[in-house]
């Protein structure tokens, strides 16, 4: 390596830091870097400190001023699942959340974010609530600990991707309700790609001779928002929602900068230790595992990195209480939107099919059936959706009636999808609608703004899902409980047991008796059914003791 003498006149690049195969160097608060030798495992010292460094041929210096925290100097930690616990509970003495679950989350995230060249995939966090909730507590939070993190009430689309690219940082922006104005969707855009490591922002930086340069921006990195209002759909999907509220019990006025301090000196030498380690076995088994329990592909991606950082086990499993919960939550905002009960009301006029097509007009009258004058809409509306559904449109012999083509094939997906049983039990404490839940279930208005980007006046105020269990109804009838046998349950496949809350006359799936119900499980393949009381206590203890028959 060079002195600072020998490069005095050479051409110099500013930037914070550089991660290389042989050396990570990074920035401190003193404006000096600290370099970390990878091979080696430990620093590099030398005879001053690293106002500059060389590597490759290429001059590297600090720069001038951080728009981040940094940390001062690298400190070792005893383990990380201490560490773990340490930023677990500076989360835990500054901000108060419903569900203790979220606090693993952001431990996780925090540590995930000091590593973001480990990832093709990251999360976003989303704090969702009134004014005087807790939202700016929380980037506040996230802004003391998490790499390289900028905070910004609002950015322009021009800096937003310039930042990224240049920095790399773990972006927190506030009052993102500015961001669903038609103004700011070029930033909407940049965070919907943000995600996934691999999508540029393309940009024209400037004409040299009538030639357009072309510039091109990574985008890629962990990002913390807070508003007032649900984002658009599309950037929604990504995040992890926090639904805010006022704090219930005793948090830290201020924010503890001296600890924040110590927790950022730890997490850089966290980096240092950590950056660059493959994926363990665990946590690869823990993707396998959801991959085959979970049908929502975009919820477990969300967590796969936090997997990876997770120091315990048990850590693990507490995120993947998170998953359920969170895959639960969205399975029920699918079939309550205005896509799942449209597919209810098509569903209901398969016995009208003539000749493999289906008027639009019969699943009209189907959805509309029990709603009042103003809460009806139009054919041309229920037409646009079973369009989005994926049927094909044609006209109906006799009269050119609009209508579709029946696609049975099409049917049995959809009803994976929009029949799964998480609308058809009543609402406990403890369901994803729960004020305990991690996201708040979407109404209708969302959908509106959402992916569709129809805004009809035609859309009905009602929001509650049409797929809701009648007492009496049989097994047999129930679209979700098709193929369930009749006996014993083994205990590992079971995804859910609750207890009923109504009076359900019914068909027990395990015993196969008629009477009252008292019981509903739920199977990870996502069939379900219910028992009576008698088989459903038998389940209960197998699932506490850990035992199968």
């Amino acid at each position: 390596m060079s002195t600072d003498e020998e490069f005095e006149e050479e051409a110099v690049i500013f930037c914070p830091g550089r991660v290389f195969p042989d050396v990570i160097f990074e920035q401190v608060a003193n404006g000096t870097y600290v370099v970390w030798d990878r091979c080696e495992q430990k620093f590099q010292v030398g005879k001053d400190a690293w106002r500059k460094y060389k590597h490759d041929g290429l001059t590297y210096a600090p720069l001038s001023r951080l728009p981040w925290l940094a940390a001062t100097l690298p400190t070792e930690y005893e383990t990380e699942e201490a560490l773990f616990n340490e930023v677990r509970q500076f989360f835990v003495d500054h901000l108060d959340v419903s569900n203790d679950l979220l606090y693993d989350v952001y431990a996780c995230f925090v540590l995930a974010s000091w590593r973001p060249e480990d990832f093709t995939v990251v999360p976003y966090l989303f704090f969702l609530g009134p004014l005087a909730s807790g939202k700016t507590r929380a980037l506040e939070c996230f802004h003391r600990l998490c790499y390289r993190s900028i905070m910004a009430a609002s950015m322009s689309a021009s800096s937003l991707f310039r930042a990224l690219e240049i920095w790399h940082p773990t972006l927190l922006l506030d009052e993102t309700e500015i961001y669903n104005r038609e103004s700011m969707v070029e930033v909407l855009a940049l965070l919907n790609s943000g995600y996934r490591k691999g999508q540029y922002a393309i940009r024209i930086e400037k004409v040299a001779n009538d030639v357009p340069q072309i510039g091109f921006f990574d985008v890629f990195g962990f990002k913390i928002l807070s508003g007032t209002e649900e984002l658009a759909a599309t950037l929604q999907s990504r995040c992890i929602i926090t639904s805010m509220s006022r704090a219930v019990r005793p948090v830290n006025l201020f924010v503890d900068e001296a600890m924040a301090q110590v927790l950022r000196n730890k997490l850089l030498m966290y980096r240092f230790r950590n950056l660059g380690k493959t994926i363990n076995a665990s946590a690869i088994t823990d993707y396998i595992k959801l991959n085959g329990y979970f049908k929502n592909a975009r919820v477990i991606e969300l967590f796969i990195s936090l997997l990876h950082v997770a120091p315990t086990e048990a850590v693990r499993q507490r995120l993947q209480e998170c998953i359920k919960k969170i895959t639960q939550s969205r399975l029920d905002e699918e079939q309550a939107s205005i896509e799942g009960r449209v597919f209810d009301a098509l569903l209901k006029c398969e016995d009208k099919v003539e000749n493999g097509k289906l008027s639009t007009q019969a699943v009209t009258c189907a959805f509309n059936e029990g709603l009042s004058e103003k809460e009806q809409v139009t054919s041309r509306f229920i037409g646009r959706i079973i369009s989005r559904l994926g049927f094909e449109k044609c006209k109906l012999s006799g009269g050119g009636l609009a209508g579709f083509f029946w696609d049975a094939k099409l049917v049995e997906r959809l009803k994976l999808r929009y029949c799964a049983p998480s609308n058809l039990t009543p609402q406990t404490p403890e369901t994803p609608h729960s004020p305990q839940t991690m996201e708040k279930p979407a109404s209708l208005p969302v959908n509106q703004r959402g992916e569709s980007g129809e805004n009809s006046p035609e859309v009905p105020s009602q929001t509650q899902s049409h797929f809701s269990m009648k007492s009496g109804e049989s097994g047999e009838n129930r679209k979700s409980g098709v193929g369930l046998e009749r006996g014993p349950i083994q205990a590992e496949n079971v995804l859910k047991l609750e207890r009923l809350t109504t009076n359900i006359q019914d068909k027990c799936m395990g015993c196969g008796s008629n009477g009252r119900m008292d019981w509903q499980v739920t199977l990870h393949d996502g069939t379900w059914g219910l028992l009576c009381a008698e088989c459903g206590l038998k389940l209960s203890k197998k699932l506490e003791g850990g035992l199968n028959e």
